[in-house]
């Protein structure tokens, strides 16, 4: 895990709804306008981090790798896998670790805590191996002393199947949650945003070498909350929709009622339709 990795879900809070803190100390007791929602940004960071959820770019468990060595994980700097063939192993493992912006922290640099728990077991079937359960929790935190505060979370909680004898074909239903914490300087301000999937009949592809999601679909409830000490906070904003996928990375995502866009899940472009 890197700290890209919560950037990345930072531009997905701040394109949900943009939002500056006023000045300091300078209490307005109307509530500010929110800016024209744009809906081809969420569609792209909503359909991208699904994607990368499922293929391990936070960590924990790749579909992409198949069901014998889905699992890695990068702790202090050292990578380590997991391989099995044996019925029943269960992977089950947490970590936590910090980094600096330097090599001499100060209370200026910025400090990089990594923490979370991977759990997965292996099923069978008539002895063989057929897929796996997996259940992992990805936290993250970024801070520099007053300037700001932000932490992430990623749960996930979905079961693969094989669907075919070569093993590269699988099924995938289950949830995967994310979460959000944004806090400005001098806690003055800040945001909250949360996105729940839940997979319903995905198939999976990965005999190019890559996971393409070839069918099913993903319905999503995401909201957004801004809050802050010097003005007056609108209330959370709600999101609901679907993403149905349509193979060679694409997926048409719908965000209620009627917001639909063509989403490439690796790029993150997203066409309007």
């Amino acid at each position: 895990m890197k700290p890209n990795f919560t950037r990345s879900l930072i531009l997905l809070s701040a394109v949900v709804l943009f939002y500056t803190a006023c000045k300091k100390n300078t209490v307005k007791p109307t509530q500010t306008t929110a800016a024209k929602t744009d809906y081809a940004s969420i569609s792209s960071q909503l359909a991208v981090t699904f994607y990368k959820s499922i293929t391990g770019q936070y960590g924990g468990a790749n579909i992409g790798k198949g069901v014998t060595s889905p699992f890695s994980a990068k702790v202090g700097g050292t990578a380590a896998s997991v391989t099995s063939p044996l019925c029943g192993f269960v992977v089950d493992t947490s970590y936590s670790y910090s980094v600096h912006s330097s090599k001499h922290p100060s209370p200026f640099d910025t400090t990089y805590t990594y923490s979370g728990s991977f759990r997965l077991a292996y099923t069978c079937s008539g002895g063989a191996v057929n897929g796996y359960v997996v259940d992992d929790s990805l936290g993250y935190n970024e801070q520099t002393y007053i300037a700001f505060n932000n932490s992430s979370n990623v749960g996930q909680h979905y079961t693969v199947k094989t669907l075919d004898q070569t093993g590269k074909l699988l099924s995938m239903n289950g949830s995967i949650n994310t979460y959000v914490n944004l806090i400005g300087a001098f806690n003055e301000s800040g945001a909250f945003f949360r996105a729940a999937y839940k997979l319903a009949g995905l198939t999976v592809n990965y005999g190019s070498g890559t996971a393409d999601v070839t069918t099913g679909v993903a319905t999503f409830h995401m909201v957004y909350t801004v809050y802050s000490l010097v003005i007056q906070s609108p209330p959370p904003t709600i999101y609901d929709g679907t993403i149905e996928f349509l193979g060679n990375h694409k997926a048409r995502l719908t965000i209620n009622p009627g917001h639909v866009y063509i989403v490439d899940l690796t790029t993150g472009v997203a066409t309007p339709v």
